[in-house]
C-alpha cells in the first residue's frame, strides 16, 4: 500500500518521465533546450506535490477549486520575485491587458497604476478621463478602494476593482507628498478611449505641437500622419514640440518607432537580457525635417516614454523641459498559458543611448521647470509654465536656425 512519499516520489517520476520524452522526442522548450539540470529542478517540485495531497486529503472542506489552487500557486511564485512588474494574470486579466493593447478602450477611471515600495501608485493619469478631471496625479499613492485598505493588495487585484462599467461610482483615498492626511475622490466609471497621438499647430506661432498619450500598435500610424501633413507645410512648420508628460508608456517596438521618426540614424536605446548580453537597437530611420524639438516631460512620463526622451536628451536631438520621470528601465513580456490565463516577466532592461540605465532613478530634464501646483491637467485652461518654457525655447532654436540660413 502507498504512503504519501510514494506517492509524491511517484508523481515526481512521472514528471521526469514526460520531460525526458521532450528531450529525446521534442527537444525545444520554449526558450531554449531542456539540459540536465532541468532534471534537479522539477525533482525539487516534491513539496509542492505534498502540501497539494495534504490539502486535498486533510483540509476540512472537501471540494476544493483546484484552478484557483493553481493560479494562487502561480501567482504567489511570482510575488516571491519582488519585482512590481512581473506579474500572474488570470484569463480575464489577460484578455483585458491585451485589449487595452491593442484596442485602447476599457471602463475604468483612466489611471495607469504599479506597485512601488510595497504601495499602489500611480504612474499617471490618461489624460481626458475621469481620474485625469477629478484631479488624480502622478505619484499619488492609492491607500484605499471603496474603504477597503490596499495593504498587501496586488497590482491585479486593483486594476479588477478599479475598472468597471461606465456610471459606477468608486471611492480611492489617495495619500500625497506633501499633504499628511488621505484625500478622498468619488469618481465616476467612464469608457476610456484612448487616443494615442494628438497634433495641432499652435496659434500665432509656426510651432507644430504633438501630444503622445500611450505606446501601442495605433502609435506609430498615428504619429505617421501627423508629420506627413508637417511635411506638407515645411514652411509653415519650423519647430515641434514633443509632449509627453503624464504618459506611461507600452510597447518597445512603438518606442523605437517614434524615436526613429525624429533620430535619422543611431541608437535609440541599448536592451540588456538576463545572461548580461547587451545589444543595441538603432533607429528605423526616416526622411522627416530634422525641425528643432522640444520635449515635455514630467514624474508621469515612464517606460516607453523614456525610451523616447532618453535617446532624444543623449543624441543631443532635442531640449527636454520639465520635471524628472519615473524612472521604469525593465521591459516585460507577456506569455499565455494553456488555460488562457497568462505571466508577465521582465525579460530585460534597456539604457539610453549613453548607456545610462534609469530604472529607479528618471530621467533628468535639460531645464527644469515646475509646474503650479494647483494645474494638474496639463492642457487645462491655467497657465501651463512648461508649455510655455517649452514655446520660449524653440522659438529661440528656430531663430538661431534663420540666421545660420540668412547667413
Amino acid at each position: 500500500m502507498f504512503n504519501r512519499k510514494n506517492l509524491t516520489f511517484l508523481k515526481v517520476i512521472f514528471i521526469v518521465a514526460i520531460l525526458f520524452h521532450c528531450i529525446i522526442i521534442n527537444p525545444v522548450k520554449a526558450n531554449g533546450n531542456y539540459t540536465i539540470d532541468d532534471f534537479e529542478f522539477y525533482s525539487k517540485l516534491s513539496p509542492f506535490f505534498e502540501a497539494l495531497d495534504i490539502l486535498r486529503e486533510k483540509y476540512i472542506q472537501k471540494d476544493l477549486d483546484l484552478t484557483k489552487l493553481i493560479q494562487g500557486a502561480i501567482k504567489g511564485m511570482l510575488e516571491t520575485l519582488d519585482d512590481p512588474y512581473t506579474r500572474y494574470m488570470d484569463p480575464q486579466s489577460l484578455k483585458r491587458e491585451q485589449e487595452d493593447m491593442f484596442y485602447g478602450h476599457f471602463g475604468g477611471l483612466g489611471i495607469i497604476i504599479t506597485v512601488r515600495d510595497e504601495q499602489l501608485t500611480v504612474i499617471s493619469p490618461i489624460e481626458d478621463t475621469p481620474a485625469y478631471q477629478a484631479g488624480i496625479k502622478a505619484g499619488d499613492v492609492i491607500v484605499e478602494i471603496d474603504g477597503k485598505p490596499t495593504t498587501g493588495m496586488g497590482l491585479d487585484e486593483a486594476v479588477n476593482v478599479l475598472r468597471g462599467d461606465k456610471g459606477t461610482p468608486v471611492t480611492v483615498g489617495i495619500k500625497r507628498e506633501g499633504n499628511a492626511e488621505v484625500i478622498y475622490f468619488n469618481i465616476i466609471r467612464d469608457i476610456i478611449e484612448v487616443t494615442a497621438v494628438k497634433g495641432k499647430i499652435l496659434e500665432d506661432s509656426k510651432i507644430g505641437y504633438i501630444r503622445i498619450t500611450s505606446f501601442n500598435v495605433n502609435t506609430e500610424p498615428e504619429l505617421r500622419k501627423v508629420l506627413d501633413e508637417y511635411s506638407k507645410n515645411e514652411l509653415l512648420i519650423q519647430g515641434i514640440i514633443l509632449d509627453l508628460r503624464n504618459n506611461p508608456g507600452g510597447l518597445l517596438d512603438s518606442a523605437i518607432e517614434v524615436a526613429s521618426k525624429f533620430i535619422a540614424e543611431g541608437t535609440v536605446v541599448y536592451v540588456k537580457d538576463r545572461d548580461g548580453i547587451k545589444i543595441s537597437i538603432p533607429s528605423l530611420g526616416n526622411q522627416y525635417p530634422q525641425w528643432p524639438l522640444v520635449v515635455l516631460i514630467n514624474e508621469g512620463s515612464a517606460s516607453a516614454s523614456e525610451i523616447v526622451a532618453g535617446a532624444i536628451k543623449d543624441r543631443k536631438r532635442g531640449i527636454l523641459v520639465g520635471t524628472k520621470s519615473f524612472g521604469k528601465g525593465l521591459v516585460q513580456q507577456v506569455f499565455s498559458l494553456s488555460d488562457d490565463s497568462g505571466v508577465v516577466i521582465t525579460t530585460s532592461e534597456y539604457f539610453t543611448p549613453n548607456q545610462i540605465n534609469i530604472n529607479n532613478i528618471g530621467i533628468e530634464p535639460d531645464i527644469l521647470v515646475e509646474q503650479e501646483e494647483e494645474n494638474n491637467n496639463i492642457n487645462s485652461e491655467e497657465k501651463d509654465l512648461q508649455l510655455d518654457r517649452a514655446i520660449e525655447l524653440l522659438k529661440e532654436e528656430i531663430d538661431k536656425v534663420a540666421v545660420k540660413i540668412n547667413f
